[in-house]
């Protein structure tokens, strides 16, 4: 055979073996990413929920109004009782204001500078909401220079009926740094949202510079996918204006904000791994090529030029 010959029996073995089992590699490589792309989608609806119940369980200990005075009987005990939840609180409880079924204000007590301008609790939408559904209502203030705030109203029930309201501006720096926390071991952004897809805080204190920033679109897409859908939490792989984004969002119980994490797939902890399909590509290739000059060896061992033929 000559050497001309002799590279084209190995080439031409190596391409029969290579081509399939490239095709077959590609199929691997691209499951295995679209797996690990499902593994991370899960983690992250893991986090995400976890950080739910997280906000959720700190909304109800630290900003529920109602709790401060749900043992109070009497219009003396429910006025002690807001006063010492501000003193106690003034980094939460920036004001606070005791209200009739009708609206008219009872009492109002505030942390010591912590409020420039007064509010009508009952001209607020929160009392609205309140007043109509029998239920916590509240609407999140966005300041130019100070962290968000919660103006909330809360029905006090006797008998069934709304004895009093109790309504208030809750700070939100609290609850902005327990999510900023949460979100620390985050690849992307980890936040909260209002109903209208506007920051509470992020792990990447993007609230703070701007306060009242829009959540990222991928985010809000979710969000009222999730809501169509009536599902407390989603999660999936957006993709807007020609790029992907892994994001997960959770409902906050009682609420209707959303705790969300936002990553690009390029930065998923999970995508490191895949070093690992390309090597067993790779080791497939060389054993091919190996193959290939091992068969070339044996055919000129067992087909050698110029011996006779078997005998009839």
């Amino acid at each position: 055979m000559t050497s001309k010959n002799k590279y084209l029996f190995i080439s031409a073995v190596a391409g029969l073996f290579l081509v399939p089992f490239l095709i077959l590699s590609r199929h691997f490589v691209y499951g295995e990413g679209e797996l690990r792309k499902k593994d991370t989608l899960r983690y992250m609806e893991l986090r995400t929920s976890a950080g739910a119940g997280i906000v959720s369980d700190v909304l109800n200990l630290d900003y529920s109004l109602s709790r401060a005075v749900q043992s109070a009987s009497g219009d003396a005990a429910v006025k002690a009782a807001l006063s010492r939840r501000v003193r106690e609180n003034p980094f939460i409880c920036s004001e606070l204001a005791l209200l009739s079924p009708a609206g008219r204000e009872l009492a109002r007590y505030s942390a010591e500078s912590a409020v420039k301008t007064r509010l009508d609790y009952s001209s607020t939408q929160a009392f609205e909401g309140a007043r109509r559904t029998l239920g916590p209502a509240g609407a999140v203030e966005y300041g130019e220079y100070t962290p968000p705030a919660l103006v909330i109203a809360e029905p006090l029930m006797r008998g069934g009926k709304p004895a009093y309201f109790v309504a208030g501006r809750l700070s939100l720096a609290y609850l902005g740094e327990v999510v900023r926390l949460m979100g620390r071991n985050s690849y992307g952004n980890f936040g909260l949202v209002d109903p209208g897809g506007q920051i509470i805080a992020d792990s990447m204190s993007m609230s703070i510079v701007k306060p009242g920033l829009k959540a990222p679109p991928e985010v809000i897409k979710m969000v009222q996918l999730a809501m169509e859908r009536e599902v407390p939490s989603f999660s999936a792989e957006a993709f807007l204006k020609g790029r992907g984004r892994l994001v997960s969002v959770s409902n906050v119980n009682g609420s209707r904000w959303w705790v969300y994490e936002i990553v690009n797939p390029a930065d998923a902890p999970a995508r490191r791994p895949q070093a690992w399909a390309w090597r067993v590509v790779a080791s497939g290739v060389a054993l091919v090529l190996v193959f290939a000059v091992f068969s070339y060896l044996l055919a000129v061992r067992l087909l050698k030029d110029g011996e006779p033929g078997p005998q009839a």
